[in-house]
């Protein structure tokens, strides 16, 4: 008996506690004014399944962190399918988990996804986003690719439509970028400026398809030793790559310094670009430093480079 009268305290105690923080979470919400709500333009919502999604009005928005994004993408080209078709109509954002730390945002770019969220942490990633809105001067938005907004091509339930044609990823183009040479490459803000650089340039694709997410593609330049001012690589190798959804993949150009005694590499400068705005032919790419600018020793930094296209 006293074990049974024991096992009750404890439940009416367990309830009591969940009763309590009921009450204080109860207490701290604030209902919202139906006059506020008006103005509100869009309502956030949970996401727990596509029907229910799909019927959501207009302005509603799902809030997805940057992990659960990919975590869907890798689910295949049905998950993708269902994100594209409900942004055409609907809103979504994405936000990094942790304040130290940035994702790719080509991936939910290229799902359709509204807002994509960054923090400033001058990494790769921030220099994609920098890239991606230098497309149209640094206007803070840029228009979605046709494919993304035709509300035509899929409902919800409908499997008659092919998941390449609803992604636009059926017409891959294959890239061939030779680096040629360089000019007046600074020295790393890390390094003595007593001491040389040796420049190498590793060239990036990021892809915005189904099969981005697991393998991104990268090429790298011998080193050149001793030779910031006007280092040659001649294009002896080329960068190929195979981007199957050019309409959202990004290119980055990256500049390091290799240190032969801590066989390290100190980054120069880089320059991120959209594969929807790469011309084919002798190109001149201009540097950006770590903060997106090109002013003292970045303001001449460039690559010259040969682009070739096939569609």
């Amino acid at each position: 008996k006293y074990e049974e009268l024991k096992a009750l305290a404890t439940e009416k105690a367990g309830a009591l506690e969940i009763a309590t923080r009921y009450r204080e979470k109860k207490r701290r919400l604030q209902s919202i004014s139906p006059s506020m709500a008006k103005v509100t333009l869009l309502h956030s919502t949970n996401h727990r399944n596509w029907d229910k999604s799909f019927e959501l009005p207009n302005y509603s928005m799902h809030s997805i962190p940057d992990k659960k994004v990919a975590e869907k993408a890798e689910l295949g080209i049905e998950e993708w399918k269902h994100w594209v078709e409900f942004n055409k109509t609907h809103f979504s954002r994405t936000y990094p988990e942790s304040a130290s730390r940035n994702y790719n945002p080509v991936l939910p770019w290229a799902m359709g996804y509204q807002f994509v969220s960054m923090n400033f942490i001058r990494n790769k990633f921030m220099l994609l986003n920098d890239g991606r809105f230098r497309e149209n001067g640094g206007q803070g938005y840029v228009l979605k690719p046709k494919y993304l907004c035709n509300t035509t091509s899929y409902e919800s339930g409908s499997a008659d439509v092919a998941g390449s044609e609803i992604l636009d990823c059926n017409h891959p183009q294959q890239l061939s970028i030779r680096i040629l040479s360089g000019f007046c490459l600074p020295k790393s803000a890390e390094k003595k400026a007593s001491s040389s650089i040796n420049p190498f340039v590793r060239v990036t694709l990021y892809d915005g398809s189904p099969a981005g997410p697991l393998t991104i593609p990268s090429f790298k330049t011998h080193v050149v030793e001793g030779n910031g001012l006007n280092p040659v690589w001649n294009g002896q190798e080329a960068a190929n790559f195979s981007c199957l959804n050019p309409h959202v993949g990004m290119l980055l150009f990256a500049v390091y310094d290799h240190c032969n005694i801590a066989k390290t590499d100190l980054f120069v400068g880089a320059s991120a670009m959209p594969v929807s705005c790469l011309r084919e032919g002798y190109r001149c790419v201009s540097l950006f430093d770590s903060n997106n600018t090109r002013s003292g020793a970045m303001k001449y930094a460039s690559l010259f480079i040969k682009v070739k296209i096939e569609s």
